[in-house]
């Protein structure tokens, strides 16, 4: 055997497991580049509020594009084989649709047949399963948001989504934005149940969800953004809070609708301009009409409600029925009231773009003339009333839009036939009067400005709109369609305790009186027997305990003492010692008494220990929930005095 020098089998190193080659510099940096991305992003979704909606709001955003599309695809379903099939009816078509002739629905039986049988089949399906999905879905989130802690029961949108298609498909004047934003809203709700997250992060992914909804389906995803954060509330107030969370899932949401269904203005337009100065002074005017339409809208809208369909003597699950039958009988005569009907305003109001005539004629020359326009204007609040108050299913943000842009109609055409030397195209006044009307009504100028533009495909008119959206909020502040709107964030339990947390962090605990005379601190020695007697001659609540040398080491209170008696047999073998609690929470003159109220409600007592800075065993004093309560107080009392208000502002 030849020897060579080496061990047996050195040679062989085929046999062993290979070594692996040392790792490269660059390997190593990729791992710790990996490491330092999972870390930060476990920080991220760790950091309560924006961190870890914005993680979900994408999600949410991608399940309410779907939503939207199902929705969408299910009710045009609705209209052909209900609508044109059974009642020979064909809607004026938007740029949503395809070109096709308009006609009017026959036999007259079955006008009053078809909205009746479908609002029992949804009165039936809402009443049994879901009563919560009746009537506007949006108001039901807002409700959601200001008193359910964003919390949507997981069948409240499946049940609102087809009970809406049928009310809304079978010719109930309802609108889209109500459903799809609870589809959108409820799976939010769902996914924060599922993440056990808390109640305000379960608001926040609520509204994210409804803005994917609306921003979808209304192809407006900035206008739906800003509708789900300002829809709360009935002043100009904003949930900040929710607008990136918002405009993520909005984003996401829209992006999914186009890939199964291409994105188009629903509107058309001829090339409009604003004039400048000259044209201001009539944009006023059509706000002001808009603004007694609007308080018109809503007194008959809940006067129906509350003195014809509630004291109706029947189940409610009839009541949808009797919507429907009443609806059908203005439906003989106007059958424009039925559905949302955009159409109705692009053909009757503004004029067919050529794209959408058969012969393809250049001209956008309105269908209706005045009178039909103001009748269409007063018999669509009618006929919405009729739909939703009973009990259907759907929203008011369609019928708005049309009752608004027959507002703008009427009102162009009458300033035309009045001043026929100064140029004046109603189709302006169509669009400007669909958002000043909407921004009145639902106290959501922001919104109705971009959503209005979004809609037409062009921001031509912004300066109208922001004229009309904003004059008219300020005009019609007493009265609102969505009725579960609350003032401003001050008055939402959603933020009842925000405006206390934010005076508490100004105050100091060095800035209140301490208790530090009175104290007794109990000696971690002393036995259970002398333990008691000391108590019941003392008039604290709160006991520190301490070591041979002073320091702190421990706190109980009254409520300890008595559970400890409970076990009276081993009242001989217990030390002051064994009830103290540990570790303590304490406060430091330094602290807020954010922080001190925030420790005491953790171990639920009326008073906290305060120690030094630099030394937690160093016993200072007891603050009391009392003394921190006047404080509080006090602070309010000189922020409201009339010295401070003008330089404070409201709390």
């Amino acid at each position: 055997m030849f020897w060579s020098g080496r061990a047996p089998f050195q040679d062989l190193e085929f046999m062993h497991e290979p070594k692996l080659p040392p790792p490269s510099p660059t390997s190593g940096r990729y791992q710790v580049l990996l490491r330092q991305g999972f870390q930060r992003l476990a920080a991220f979704w760790a950091t309560p509020g924006v961190g870890r909606s914005a993680l979900c709001s994408p999600i949410v955003g991608f399940i309410a594009g779907l939503g939207a599309v199902a929705f969408l695809l299910c009710l045009q379903a609705m209209y052909r084989y209900v609508l044109g099939g059974l009642l020979h009816f064909h809607m004026p078509p938007t740029l949503e649709g395809e070109p096709h002739a308009v006609t009017y629905p026959w036999p007259w039986w079955l006008v009053l047949l078809v909205p009746t049988v479908g609002g029992l089949i949804s009165g039936i399906l809402v009443f049994t399963s879901a009563p919560e999905a009746e009537g506007d879905g949006t108001d039901a989130m807002i409700r959601a948001f200001h008193q359910g802690g964003g919390m949507i029961r997981t069948r409240v949108p499946l049940i609102k989504s087809v009970a809406s298609i049928i009310t809304i498909g079978t010719g109930g004047s309802a609108g889209q934005e109500g459903p799809i934003s609870q589809i959108g809203s409820g799976f939010g709700s769902y996914l924060a149940r599922v993440l056990k997250l808390p109640p305000s992060e379960r608001r926040i992914l609520m509204l994210a969800g409804a803005a994917a909804g609306v921003g979808a389906i209304f192809r407006a995803p900035l206008g739906g953004a800003l509708f789900a954060g300002e829809v709360l509330y009935s002043s100009t107030a904003l949930e900040s809070e929710a607008l990136l969370p918002c405009l993520a899932s909005s984003i996401v949401a829209y992006s999914t609708f186009a890939l199964f269904i291409t994105p188009k203005p629903i509107f058309s337009l001829p090339n409009l301009s604003f004039q400048g100065l000259r044209d201001l002074p009539l944009y006023v005017g059509l706000t002001l009409v808009c603004a007694g339409f609007g308080w018109l809208y809503v007194h008959v809208f809940y006067g129906l409600r509350n003195k014809l369909f509630k004291p109706m003597p029947i189940p409610r699950q009839l009541k949808p029925a009797v919507g429907g039958f009443l609806l059908g009988l203005v439906a003989l005569a106007y059958p424009q009231v039925m559905t949302g009907g955009y159409g109705w305003v692009q053909w009757g109001a503004i004029g067919m773009p050529p794209e959408l005539t058969l012969a393809g004629e250049s001209s956008f020359v309105p269908h209706m003339g005045m009178g039909l326009l103001l009748a269409l204007c007063v018999l669509k609040i009618v006929a919405t009333g009729f739909t939703i108050n009973s009990g259907g299913s759907g929203g008011v943000f369609g019928p708005s839009m049309l009752i608004g842009g027959m507002i703008g109609g009427f009102y162009g055409q009458l300033m035309a036939w009045m001043l026929p030397s100064v140029y004046i195209n109603p189709a302006a006044y169509v669009l400007v009067g669909m958002g000043g009307f909407f921004a009145g009504v639902s106290k959501t100028p922001l919104t109705s400005i971009v959503i209005v533009s979004e809609m037409a495909g062009s921001y031509s008119l912004l300066v109208p709109l922001m004229l009309a959206c904003g004059l008219n909020m300020a005009i019609s502040r007493r009265w609102t369609i969505y009725e579960q709107q609350v003032p401003s964030p001050i008055d939402s339990p959603a933020h009842q305790g925000d405006f206390v947390v934010d005076v508490l962090d100004r105050i100091l605990v060095s800035d209140v009186a301490i208790r530090t005379e009175g104290i007794e601190p109990i000696p971690a020695a002393m036995p259970f027997k002398k333990l008691i007697q000391l108590v019941a001659r003392s008039n604290q609540t709160l006991f520190p305990v301490v070591d041979g040398q002073g320091r702190l080491t421990g706190i109980f209170t009254l409520r300890d003492l008595r559970l400890a008696l409970v076990g009276s047999e081993w009242g001989p073998l217990v030390l002051a010692d064994d009830l103290a609690t540990r570790p303590v929470l304490s406060v430091t003159p330094e602290d807020t008494l954010h922080t001190a109220l925030r420790r005491m409600t953790a171990l639920n007592i009326d008073e906290i220990p305060v120690v030094q800075p630099d030394d937690p065993t160093d016993l200072i004093g007891i603050l009391s929930r009392r003394e921190l309560t006047s404080a509080y107080t006090s602070l309010i009392q000189s922020l409201r005095s009339p010295a401070t208000a003008g330089s404070s502002g409201k709390v």
